[in-house]
């Protein structure tokens, strides 16, 4: 079996606050999107939720995280990151 290599991959996280029991409501309404990003938490019970997006739909993700301020009591979107994530 042979090593794998590292590859390089681009997306663009944003990173987004909210109180913990929104968290599960906000996941939701992401995987309902079209594909355009998944959902992360770093620290359990910190209600910082990091949004992987691919380049192209960035926009698009903006438009419905703005949306979805009307849902989702106290969302704060915090704008792109470029903290090291580890899955």
């Amino acid at each position: 079996m042979g090593k794998y290599s590292v590859s390089e991959v681009k997306a663009k996280v944003i990173k987004v606050r909210m109180p913990v029991e929104e968290i599960g409501l906000f996941n939701s309404l992401i995987d309902g999107l079209p594909r355009y990003a998944l959902t992360r938490t770093k620290e359990k019970g910190k209600g910082e939720v990091f949004v992987i997006a691919t380049p192209y739909k960035v926009k698009e993700l903006m438009e419905a995280l703005e949306g979805m301020k009307k849902h989702i009591r106290k969302l704060e979107i915090l704008g792109e990151t470029n903290e090291y994530l580890t899955f």
